[in-house]
């Protein structure tokens, strides 16, 4: 076990529950890696200590700091609580929380916190609080936390009674962990998926593929200018369409899926890989999604820019209206696509990793191929 240095009293080192008294500042450190973790951090550090005072002690002035740490790299060389403790030691903390969107999983749930109260440190998934309202769950999950490391043990009462209803407290068989709180199997893998997509960032990935936007742009400029394309969207059948879009999206998926090495072949523990990789197809999917979204609207400006309402009634032979700009805008978008999918096998890998995963799942990937 680590050592973790407390505010008032350095040369000491934590043992159990912080002794809360009328006046005393308590520092709350909070330990964060890169990208979504630090994001919400940054929340936490404007909106904690006012919800500290209204839900442990208005008696205590509470401060809360931060630190940027990719502190959890990968998930199979140890304990990540263990690592986070190290990164805590030294540090002018009363108490440490420790950010990661790395899932954690056990066969009885998604592990959302484990608490260390000798060491005054605890370590907070993302992930398993889901895609949504992820700042207020975490702020609830730190004031709990908080809470459990200040109020001594035989007081019951003073418990937080707003945590999430859905997480159960367990005392794990590992002594350097005091308490995990769980969130039951049945559902808590489906907020686990969706919190790794979030962390992930999925609009992000059409922004950060140069190449395969300078060719999709191209694409689209052919069905744009060209009259024979016209005719063709504006006599497809609704199904046609529908089905060559779904078809252009999901070449340009499995193109960055299959093309960039997106999948996951780690020897992460079985249902967590699962995930991950389930995860990777969603944000690979929403991205492309997102991406055909921004190609049709910028098609649709474009159509009704260069194209004279009175020049496409005349190559059409009747009457234009907002549909055949539609159709036509949809039709190119899919020329664009599956140009775009062409451009994107030019793309180098790492950026398209980067524009998949962020930050922290570059770094765990470079240390895991380090290792091997």
């Amino acid at each position: 076990m680590g050592e973790c240095v407390v505010g008032e009293e350095p040369e000491s080192q934590p043992s159990g529950p912080v002794p809360l008294r009328r006046g005393k500042q308590v520092v709350v450190g909070l330990l964060a890696e890169p990208d979504l973790p630090d994001m919400i951090a940054r929340h936490l550090v404007e909106v904690l200590p006012g919800e500290l005072a209204a839900r442990v002690s208005r008696d205590v002035d509470w401060r809360v700091e931060i630190v940027d740490d990719p502190f959890a790299a990968t998930a199979h060389d140890g304990p990540v609580i263990d690592k986070a403790r190290l990164q805590s030691e030294g540090r002018p903390w009363e108490i440490a929380l420790c950010l990661t969107d790395m899932p954690l999983e056990k066969p009885n749930g998604a592990v959302v916190a484990m608490i260390s109260a000798a060491d005054r440190v605890a370590l907070i998934s993302l992930p398993a609080l889901g895609g949504i309202r992820l700042r207020r769950g975490t702020r609830d999950v730190a004031a709990a936390i908080v809470d459990e490391l200040t109020v001594p043990p035989d007081d019951e009462d003073s418990k937080d009674p707003r945590s999430f209803r859905l997480i159960r407290r367990e005392t794990p068989p590992d002594g350097d962990v005091d308490v995990e709180m769980v969130m039951p199997v049945r559902g808590g893998r489906i907020r686990m998926l969706a919190g790794i997509v979030r962390a992930n960032r999925p609009w992000q990935l059409s922004l950060g593929l140069s190449t395969a936007l300078a060719g999709a742009m191209a694409g689209s400029a052919f069905g744009i200018l060209y009259s024979a394309i016209w005719m063709l969207a504006t006599v497809l059948e609704p199904w046609r369409l529908a089905a060559i879009t779904v078809a252009a999206n999901g070449v340009l998926a499995v193109w960055l899926l299959a093309g960039h090495g997106l999948w996951e072949h780690r020897p992460y523990p079985r249902p967590v890989g699962w995930l991950i990789n389930a995860a990777t197809v969603l944000t690979v999917v929403n991205g492309v999604a997102v991406f055909f979204l921004a190609l049709f609207a910028f098609n649709l400006a474009a159509a009704a820019l260069v194209i004279p309402a009175h020049h496409m009634a005349t190559v059409l032979g009747h009457p234009v209206g907002v549909i055949d700009y539609l159709r036509i805008s949809l039709m190119s978008s899919v020329l664009g696509t599956i140009a775009g999918a062409v451009g994107s096998g030019l793309e180098d890998d790492e950026t398209v990793r980067r524009a998949a995963y962020g930050t922290r799942r570059q770094i765990r990937r470079r240390i895991a191929q380090t290792d091997q």
